[in-house]
């Protein structure tokens, strides 16, 4: 079952990829890829003094030589891997699919049964997908030069294996969204895109209040075609802003949960980082999130909404395993039962909804879990062991007194 916490779709059961019936192709998209030769660069937040709690540390970071494409996969793009395989994605086969309250159709509307908790503005569309991004009653005719959305990392790595690609790295998906470009929070430099000289809009992002005024200061109030804004100094496209893009890196939040963490170590949810912000997030962080180059959040491989789509890459030439973010887990003060973040509160929760072995599972077979009732017959025991004490030390000391304990007696050896 698909759930969500706002501002992100945050899926906690598994979509099992089905087995692909179809090899990999030559790639009918070549002529949108370019090649960047890799090289060192500085990976992560370098210019604030307080990161962004998805934020990644500053990092220099060596990438190799790869081919990526010029921008995300459009409607067209994606619908000629679809006729080619029968492809079905996770919002196909899930039946349902996130769309944004003020984009769904008045059909999408009739249809929705739920919301989605703390983001109300987020509806669970019945038959929603890539075809049908605001829901029943919409459809591509009009956008099939626009990037397609609704894909779930399941999806963009079947579309890329189609092609004989792959998914970007997060370390190369920075590294060719920065293009070139060395301390800045955006491609072309550091201005705030509302400061742009010429007045107009670098990226596809929200414009007015979320989520119900959008003015289109960019002229789009969804998905726009990748070319509608200026590339990067690499040629790239749509690298902020219009969908987050997936790629193949496991997410690790440097200030984490610690219980999420210890769900996701246990394998319940791999989440997979996405970058890159879309047309739902704001260029000032006043809504969801603030677009720009360390923009990053995790999501479940089988979650998809109107605003998640891909772009592929491929390796050039050997390899080198130093390559990469080297990722740290940061240090967490630890809680209760040794499990960092777990206070008593938690542990009261988790024993409310889940009951004892709930939380005996969380803390592992080697902890000791007592519920209320063992502590008070413990107690119990206790106090009646130490009144056995003290009658024991009153018999002894009115034994003293009469000159008839051990105390009083002389033994010569």
């Amino acid at each position: 079952m698909r759930t969500w916490t706002a501002l992100t779709v945050a899926c906690m059961a598994f979509a099992t990829q089905a087995s692909l019936s179809f090899g990999e192709t030559e790639d009918a998209f070549a002529s949108k890829m370019v090649t960047l030769d890799g090289g060192d660069f500085v990976m992560g937040d370098s210019l604030s003094t307080k990161l962004h709690p998805q934020a990644l540390p500053p990092q220099r970071v060596h990438v190799d030589a790869f081919r990526v494409d010029k921008w995300p996969a459009t409607n067209r793009e994606f619908r000629e891997f679809v006729r080619a395989t029968k492809f079905k994605t996770d919002s196909e086969k899930f039946g349902w699919s996130f769309v944004l309250d003020y984009q769904a159709t008045e059909r999408a509307r009739e249809l929705s049964e739920s919301q989605v908790k703390d983001a109300s503005h987020w509806l669970a569309v019945p038959q929603a997908y890539w075809r049908q991004p605001d829901g029943p009653g919409s459809g591509i005719q009009d956008t099939l030069d626009h990037v397609a959305g609704h894909l779930s990392y399941n999806d963009a790595k079947a579309f890329c294996k189609w092609r004989g690609l792959r998914l970007l790295s997060e370390s190369e998906w920075e590294f060719a969204a920065r293009g070139g470009e060395v301390d800045t929070k955006y491609p072309w430099g550091n201005n705030e895109p509302w400061k742009e000289t010429d007045g107009s809009w670098p990226m596809n992002v929200w414009q007015g209040t979320f989520p119900k005024e959008n003015d289109l200061g960019d002229g789009y109030a969804t998905t726009s075609p990748p070319q509608a804004f200026p590339p990067n100094k690499y040629g790239l496209y749509d690298v902020l802003g219009n969908v987050w893009e997936w790629t193949k890196t496991k997410y690790l939040e440097m200030h984490p949960d610690a219980i999420k963490q210890d769900q996701q170590r246990k394998g319940e949810a791999v989440q997979r980082v996405l970058r890159g912000g879309s047309f739902l997030d704001t260029a000032d962080g006043a809504f969801n999130h603030k677009v720009d180059l360390n923009t990053r959040m995790g999501n479940t491989e089988d979650s998809a909404s109107s605003n998640t789509g891909v772009r592929c890459a491929a390796s050039v030439g050997p390899q080198s395993k130093e390559s990469g973010y080297k990722y740290r887990k940061p240090s967490k003060p630890k809680g209760a039962g040794g499990i960092p973040g777990l206070d008593q509160e938690t542990m009261q929760r988790i024993v409310e909804e889940g009951g004892i072995e709930a939380l005996q599972e969380l803390l592992g077979d080697k902890a000791t879990v007592t519920t209320a009732g063992e502590l008070k017959e413990r107690q119990a025991k206790m106090h009646r062991q130490m009144e056995e004490l003290r009658r024991m030390e009153e018999l002894e000391k009115q034994q003293a007194t009469r000159g008839g304990g051990d105390s009083a007696e002389h033994i010569e050896l």
